[in-house]
C-alpha cells in the first residue's frame, strides 16, 4: 500500500499533458535534468527540444499512439514523441519531460511525382526476378 500513495502522491504534484486536438504551449521555465529518455541515443537533440520548450510551441497529438497524451514537438531538425508534465495549469513551469521517440524532421519536404502515367506497374516485372526455381533447376 506503501507504493501506492507515494505514487498517488507523487503524480498529483505534476499535471500531465492530456488532449486529442494541438496545445499551444506557452514559454516555459524546464531544467535540463526534467528530461528523461527511452533511448540514451537521443540525448544529444535534447538541446533541440528544450530550446522549443523554452520558447513556446505547438504540441501536436500523435495519433498512432491514441493514448492522448503522447505529443509531437517539431523542433528545426527534428521531431520528439513527448510526455509533458507541468507543475501548473498555466504550464509556464515543465515538471518532466519523457522523450519517447526522437526522428528527423521531414517538414517541409514534398515529394514530387512528375509523370506516373510512366512509371511500370507493378504487375509488369513481377515474374522476371520472383525467385522462382523452374523445370528441375538444382538449387
Amino acid at each position: 500500500m506503501p507504493v501506492v500513495k507515494k505514487r498517488n502522491q507523487q503524480t498529483e504534484s505534476r499535471l500531465l499533458l492530456e488532449s486529442d486536438d494541438p496545445v499551444e504551449l506557452p514559454p516555459a521555465e524546464v531544467e535540463d535534468s526534467a528530461v528523461v529518455l527511452q533511448f540514451e541515443q537521443f540525448r544529444q537533440y535534447v538541446p533541440e527540444l528544450l530550446e522549443e520548450l523554452r520558447d513556446g510551441t505547438l504540441a501536436e497529438p500523435v495519433p498512432v499512439m491514441m493514448d492522448g497524451s503522447t505529443f509531437v514537438v517539431h523542433g528545426d531538425t527534428r521531431s520528439f514523441w513527448v510526455k509533458l508534465w507541468h507543475s501548473s495549469p498555466e504550464r509556464t513551469h515543465v515538471e518532466r519531460v519523457q522523450v519517447i521517440s526522437c526522428l528527423p524532421s521531414t517538414r517541409g519536404v514534398q515529394i514530387l511525382v512528375e509523370d506516373p502515367e510512366g512509371y511500370a506497374d507493378d504487375d509488369e516485372y513481377a515474374d522476371e526476378d520472383d525467385g522462382d526455381v523452374g523445370d528441375g533447376d538444382a538449387v
